[in-house]
């Protein structure tokens, strides 16, 4: 017979979406830990709830808790006792601690020598007596963002607490919290089924809710919503577009999913998709509907014509669509009484709010954008960093410096940096700020800009996040690089720079941008010399920069050092994403400055790391870092020459000479795999020779010593460039 189940429901008023996840999320842990305290064993725990309701339940809850006994060792006998030999107050403050009396205490042998010992004893129970000391705990530990009071009680809680379910198979745990008795009584859907639920055991929980319109398991509510959002979009012609957060908000917001269909006007169309979609998410949390793929262009975009070519694009007759939206839109409610009513509705707010963002848009094309950066000048960056139009003309400069190096074009970077931020003087932007660069591209393209500037300009604050792309194009990439690679050195230079978990600037953020985009364009570009220049453009274009590092006692130097380590303990973590952590430290060993030269040694030293000789080099090499470590730098001379003649010696500089002509030609070509290869064929044997047993010691203390050290340190400088093999492990 299988042990019995435990059910805990809290049911409240509507709990908000970020309320909801993060209870579920304590719920488990809570649960799990006060369980273990009292020492009751017990299967899976697991987690449900809806906006009315907080549960878990618990399989195979053991009925009794055995009595047994813990040892526990405590301060060696040297302090435990006094020198009449009572009990010292070590001694007596671990007997209070464990709870036993000082006259219970013994002298325990162990290997590591005698130490005061205190036996436990645990006694025993039956679970059903120890649950309701479990369940309040838990509910009494359950903490929220913002708590509230109600009624006369004292207890705060995330929404006044309704009824308590807890049972443990059949029987009732009894106790209360917030004034309210745990029962067997639960309660369905508000609307739907709105009447008391009595449970006869914790086992019909699921299906007795299921019955009266509650999914309380939010996956299988995340399948039925989604089923039912993807349906809709079907009948509709087109497909749902996913959006994570919005699925994870309505999820929150509903105990039985129902989907009701709404449209708006095809003229609002001729708005980009982004800021359709924001319109629907901000405050509507409405889903948006995609033609489908197989009716967009190889650009992802629809290229057909408005279905009324009167409405026009707001003031342009038959203007083309390129959106990839529906008129359409898609809202999840948690009743599926009178959906007609509902559509009227959200329909009448969606009208409203797509005419206010169709107002902006036209009130915000009268100006070209190129027209707004002297609005910049008034909106501040930062008090020491001058505004958001000194920071436009920085970036358009640093853009045209970087463009060459990522094979982009100088004239276009230098445009697409100085728009950059225009949109931010935007009425569209001003009411949704989520959508500057992608404003800012959409009027460019308004404007008669060059297709790449617009593009740059929508794509430049990418990656706005860990989970999101970087900028796809070169030119894109460049001004996200130019943005970033400004505010690193104008904050670190003033004395902005993050410390501990202290990061109000999100610099940290704002570096691994910066290493992401270059690896992911796979451009090779010096940390220290980009990051000079963009001290440079400062201090061609502020002044005020310039005095505020000097208050601050930063020097170009000082911070550009600062900030190369700075990015390289970021590119550490995500190299070691991807590569063995002793990989990574070996080739940040050799040089750090430029990220991609870095990825590409790891690459290849992680891809010749998996071949049968790379252990043995590994080994090899070591030896010649480590004895080499202290020698004198420099080529052998023909002095040095003369001096090692020993056949071991001979070989190695024969060996070297040889294989370093080699060497060069590889690592300029990038074929780092084919250069460890050459390297483990062709230096490895006379260096294990070297250091073979029976071979005169390396360090001898006679004359030959300094030549044939300096022979290895050259040997460990010829490769040192490429990876630190003693960081290997």
């Amino acid at each position: 017979m299988s042990s019995p189940t435990l059910l805990l429901e809290i049911g409240c008023e509507e709990l908000p979406t970020s309320f909801l996840d993060g209870a579920l999320d304590q719920l488990r842990t809570l649960v799990t830990e006060e369980l273990s305290k009292a020492r009751i064993a017990h299967g899976l725990v697991r987690v449900l709830g809806t906006p009315r309701r907080l549960a878990v339940l618990v399989s195979s809850v053991v009925p009794e808790v055995e009595a047994r006994e813990e040892e526990v060792l405590g301060p060696p006998e040297s302090s435990a006792r006094t020198a009449d030999g009572q009990w010292s107050k070590a001694a007596e403050g671990f007997a209070k601690k464990n709870g036993v009396l000082p006259a219970d205490l013994s002298i325990a042998d162990t290997a590591k020598g005698r130490y005061v010992r205190a036996v436990i004893r645990h006694a025993g129970g039956y679970t059903a007596a120890l649950l309701p000391t479990v369940l309040a705990t838990v509910c009494r530990r359950i903490a929220f963002a913002k708590s509230m009071r109600w009624a006369t009680q004292e207890t705060a809680f995330g929404r006044p607490i309704q009824w308590i379910v807890a049972l443990y198979d059949t029987q009732v745990v009894p106790f209360e919290f917030a004034g309210v008795h745990a029962g067997a009584v639960t309660r369905g859907h508000r609307f739907l089924a709105p009447a008391e639920i009595p449970l006869r055991s914790a086992e019909e929980y699921v299906t007795a809710l299921g019955v009266a319109f509650v999914r309380v398991d939010t996956d299988s509510r995340r399948v039925a919503m989604l089923s039912g959002l993807e349906s809709a979009a079907a009948a509709e012609g087109g497909e749902l577009v996913r959006d994570s957060f919005l699925e994870g908000e309505v999820l929150g917001l509903v105990e039985e999913p129902h989907t009701v269909v709404g449209r708006f006007e095809e003229k609002y169309l001729s708005l980009p998709d982004a800021l359709i979609e924001s319109v629907m998410r901000g405050h509507q949390r409405y889903f948006a509907v995609a033609r489908r793929r197989s009716a967009l262009g190889p650009d992802g975009a629809w290229h057909g014509d408005h279905g009324d070519p009167s409405h026009g694009a707001h003031g342009h007759a038959n203007a083309p669509t390129t959106n990839r939206l529906l008129p359409v839109f898609l809202t999840v409610v948690n009743t599926a009484k009178d959906p007609d009513t509902i559509r009227k509705g959200n329909e009448r707010v969606m009208r409203a709010r797509l005419s206010d963002a169709a107002f902006f848009v036209e009130q915000d094309r009268r100006a070209r954008l190129d027209a707004r950066v002297t609005a910049l000048d008034g909106v501040a960056f930062h008090a020491k960093l001058g505004s958001y139009g000194d920071k436009a003309r920085r970036v358009s400069k640093l853009a045209a410096w970087l463009a060459p190096k990522l094979s982009a074009d100088s004239a276009h970077a230098a445009r697409a940096g100085l728009l950059a931020k225009a949109d931010l003087v935007t009425l569209t932007v001003g009411e949704f700020p989520e959508l500057q660069g992608i404003m800012g591209g959409f009027y460019a393209r308004h404007d008669g800009e060059d297709g790449s500037v617009a593009a740059a300009i929508e794509e430049h604050y990418q990656p706005r996040g860990a989970a999101d792309a970087v900028a796809p194009s070169k030119l894109g990439a460049v001004v996200a690089l130019a943005d970033r690679l400004d505010t690193l050195v104008g904050c670190f230079a003033v004395g902005l720079r993050p410390s501990g978990s202290e990061d109000p600037f999100g610099l940290r953020r704002v570096a691994i941008g910066t290493l992401r985009t270059l690896l992911h364009h796979r451009a090779s570009l010096s940390l220290a010399e980009a990051l000079g220049a963009a001290w440079d453009v400062y201090a061609d274009e502020n002044g005020r920069m310039v005095a505020s590092a000097a208050a601050a006692k930063a020097t170009r130097d000082d911070t550009v050092r600062a900030l190369v380590d700075f990015a390289a303990e970021r590119l550490r973590g995500l190299l070691d994403e991807r590569f063995p952590r002793d990989v990574v430290a070996a080739c940040m060993a050799a040089s750090r400055d430029n990220p991609f030269d870095v990825f590409e040694r790891a690459e290849g030293l992680a891809t010749f790391w998996e071949t049968p000789a790379a252990a043995d080099l590994a080994v090899a090499f070591k030896r010649v870092f480590n004895i080499s470590r202290d020698a004198p730098g420099g080529a052998l001379t023909d002095a040095d020459r003369a001096l090692l003649t020993r056949p071991t010696e001979v070989a190695l500089v024969a060996a070297f000479e040889g294989t370093q002509r080699e060497l060069a030609p590889l690592f300029a070509a990038r074929r780092f795999v084919e250069a460890l290869e050459l390297i483990a064929r062709a230096l490895r044997p006379p260096v294990d020779a070297l250091f073979a047993p029976g071979q005169p010691l390396v360090r001898d203390g006679t004359e030959t010593e300094g030549p044939r050290l300096r022979l290895l340190r050259t040997i460990a400088d010829a490769v040192g460039g490429f990876a630190r093999f003693d960081a290997l492990e």
